[in-house]
């Protein structure tokens, strides 16, 4: 997400408002109009542009409008217009956990680019654009003897992204060293968060709620630089075991409290399913492959069959942790109904 690009992870990112009524093409003009008027150095547009390729997934259609910010002030302006028309917006980062429709997306796309793609060191402070790959901020902090972030090593995510679903892996959450959070609130305003403002959990955070972060602090620990190397490449060693080869969206499902969804996925005999192009890994139950040509609503229909085998043998309802969006880019949150 530089390629540094703010998501979800889709975070996507997570960060996403929605407008009611939905605008007429009359209001897509005034929003063409506005956002054209604000075009500078700090906000670029485009239209009808292709998201498949700006997600992990390799799926989706094009966005109706793509709001390219390169500064606060940009995300700003473009959330501004967006909410003077009622046009609905979400924002893109590496599109690691989002599934786009096949159509693509009648909304205004935000992506977080330029100084917004920026890490930058100060002691044991490590600041970072909401748009910084997460990669770039372990990178910054392991070669500055910081530790605190290593373990999120691998993660296809923005920090922003990172911040907005509260990443986690083995023992470490990214909110944990957050300091403060600068973010542009829903109405296009302005505002810093500091660690006590900022409420999450295990996989969400309120960072991710109708708002986009554009900058952030993290407060780390000095540490021997070599020995954070040596976790980072056990770290990744870990992931490319885990994950499979082939183009994915990550963790389909959230686990359930007190077991894996991984693992009830793979008793109900979900490893290797198939819907035309898309398929279950052989190598991990809870991660749907796009081996070549697999389009969003044959996912979809994996989705709602490995969700209907885990409900039929072990009567859990798994939560989605994939983002599957709808053509107004809202997130359809039931497994079952997301073929609807």
């Amino acid at each position: 997400m530089d390629a540094c690009v703010q998501v979800v992870a889709l975070f996507l990112d997570a960060s996403f408002a929605k407008a009611n009524p939905m605008p007429t093409v009359t209001r897509w003009d005034e929003a063409r109009r506005l956002l054209a008027a604000e075009s500078s150095a700090d906000l670029l547009l485009e239209e009808q542009v292709a998201l498949g390729p700006r997600t992990t997934l390799k799926i989706g259609g094009p966005a109706r409008l793509l709001a390219r910010c390169r500064t606060a002030a940009g995300v700003s302006a473009a959330i501004r217009a967006a909410g003077q028309v009622g046009c609905p917006w979400l924002v893109l980062g590496l599109g690691a956990n989002v599934l786009v429709p096949d159509t693509g997306l009648d909304a205004m796309v935000v992506t977080l680019e330029g100084d917004l793609g920026a890490v930058e060191r100060d002691g044991t402070a490590v600041r970072a654009g909401g748009g910084a790959s997460l990669a770039k901020l372990v990178r910054e902090a392991v070669d500055a003897g910081l530790a605190g972030v290593e373990c999120l090593s691998g993660i296809p995510s923005t920090v922003g992204g990172a911040l907005a679903m509260n990443a986690g892996a083995w023992g470490q959450e990214i909110l944990d060293v957050l300091a403060w959070a600068e973010v542009v609130e829903a109405d296009g305003a302005l505002r810093r968060l500091e660690r006590w403002e900022v409420d999450g959990g295990y996989r969400w955070s309120v960072l991710g709620r109708g708002r986009v972060v554009t900058r952030a602090e993290f407060q780390l620990r000095a540490e021997s630089s070599e020995a954070l190397k040596v976790r980072l490449r056990e770290v990744r060693d870990k992931r490319l075991a885990a994950l499979p080869p082939e183009p994915s969206a990550g963790s389909v499902f959230r686990n359930p409290s007190g077991d894996y969804a991984g693992r009830l996925l793979e008793l109900a005999g979900c490893k290797g399913l198939r819907a035309g192009g898309a398929e279950v890994s052989q190598r991990h139950a809870n991660v749907i492959v796009n081996p070549g040509g697999a389009t969003a609503l044959e996912v979809r229909a994996l989705v709602a069959e490995m969700a209907r085998r885990v409900q039929e043998r072990f009567a859990v309802e798994l939560e989605l942790e994939l983002k599957v969006l709808s053509s107004a880019g809202e997130v359809i949150a039931d497994p079952q109904a997301s073929l609807a």
